[in-house]
């Protein structure tokens, strides 16, 4: 059994439908990876079996801690699609 996280972004947003199972979010000082097919207006992440993140904590999708290159890698894309 694992905790899964719902965050508010998706294609609609200008975030990659084709991001696959298991690309990079950073939540709470750790990656965590995508769960599933990135929906219009929202993507699914795994945060395992042990999680204690609340409601309203924060998603960062790519920035300091998580390279948008990282991403851009595990989707097979350039970072420049990206931002």
């Amino acid at each position: 059994d694992t905790k899964v996280g719902v965050i508010a972004v998706g294609y609609g947003d200008g975030y990659p439908r084709s991001a696959p199972n298991g690309t990079p979010v950073w939540v709470n000082g750790r990656t965590v990876p995508i769960a599933g097919r990135v929906s219009m207006d929202m993507l699914t992440v795994d945060l395992g079996p042990d999680a204690t993140d609340k409601v309203s904590d924060e998603a960062i999708l790519w920035g300091k801690e998580l390279p948008v290159e990282e991403v851009a890698n595990h989707i097979g894309t350039i970072a420049y699609e990206l931002v």
